[in-house]
């Protein structure tokens, strides 16, 4: 199935810096989003991993599916004709899988700025996937790259005082890049056919289809009792930052090359730190600002070593149309 672009009016250097800028400070304060309805500084938590997972996705699947069926059916019908194990996949690793251990991690109070961080090591991942997939060379720098991101994690995972927990954690949450990494590379040939925003939506619709099944059970009742701030930052995660980033992201790609826009995966972790010392210094009583030495200089690590990842042609090789593990 080839689908042809129109043509594309010129959009200045200035207006795309700036809706990047925009897209990345919505997706780098979803993990603070997530701090809030996972473990709040005062008070009991509104929701459980599984909760939030399957929240979050009630509201996507209800703007997407209808975008989908309505206004793209035939294009959606033949893609899932051709696509359908490829679709399903996508949908579980992008949905189920990212946001899974992603949640679960942070529940047990692996931070927002250190999760921000860690995500960030899919291009890293990607590099592997290259290598023993892909059979792609493999140069100094990606060897070098990935000894520094693996150092990195390291450092981090062994933070704090909690010495072997937190470690699992760390773990678990690096299993997060690892699934999106997955996801991107299924979906690098798809996007060359498809459009990238319509395949992006469809596997939200599949991934989070299923999950409605929980509804009774997880996720349900939490979201009844959510308060006016809880509903707005729930909202915030699935229509702001989910289906209209996705949207964004989608016009980001059609007007500028994909290793380019690839390398803004940077912006997140210092723009959700910077996001949570100001949040903490307005509002004191709901967040608070903690990083350790040790955490800052395994982030720095581990962010040179995506850096060498991707500048030495690796990554870029590999460069995917879905958006970075931000929304």
């Amino acid at each position: 199935m080839q689908t042809h672009s129109p043509r594309l009016r010129e959009v200045g250097g200035g207006v795309l810096a700036l809706a990047t800028l925009a897209l990345f400070l919505v997706w780098s304060n979803t993990f603070l989003a997530f701090e809030v309805l996972l473990v709040p500084r005062g008070g009991p938590a509104p929701m459980g991993w599984l909760d939030l997972v399957v929240a979050r996705f009630v509201p996507v699947v209800l703007v997407c599916a209808p975008w989908c069926i309505c206004l793209h059916w035939r294009e959606s019908v033949a893609v899932v004709r051709r696509y359908p194990l490829r679709l399903a996949a996508c949908g579980f690793l992008a949905v189920s899988a990212y946001n899974g251990t992603l949640f679960y991690a942070m529940q047990q109070r692996v931070s927002g700025p250190v999760a921000s961080l860690l995500t960030t090591l899919s291009p890293l991942y990607l590099v592997l996937l290259g290598v023993f997939v892909l059979k792609e060379r493999v140069g100094w720098r990606q060897i070098v790259g990935l000894l520094l991101g693996l150092s990195g994690v390291a450092l981090v995972a062994t933070a704090k005082a909690e010495g072997g927990s937190y470690a699992r954690d760390v773990a678990i949450l690096s299993l997060a890049p690892l699934s999106w990494s997955i996801y991107s590379l299924l979906t690098k040939s798809v996007t060359r056919e498809v459009p990238p925003l319509l395949w992006t939506y469809l596997v939200l619709v599949v991934g989070g289809t299923p999950l409605l099944l929980l509804l009774p059970f997880h996720g349900g009742r939490a979201m009844m009792a959510l308060d006016a701030r809880g509903w707005g930052v729930l909202l915030f995660l699935s229509i702001v930052a989910t289906v209209l980033g996705n949207a964004v992201w989608s016009w980001l790609l059609r007007h500028q090359p994909a290793s380019t826009t690839g390398l803004t995966v940077f912006l997140n972790p210092p723009l959700t730190a910077v996001s949570k010392r100001v949040l903490a210094w307005l509002f004191p009583a709901a967040f608070t600002f903690t990083i350790l030495p040790r955490e800052w200089i395994g982030g720095g690590l581990a962010l040179a070593g995506v850096a060498l990842a991707v500048l030495g042609g690796g990554a870029r090789r590999a460069t995917p149309a879905p958006s970075p593990p931000a929304e």
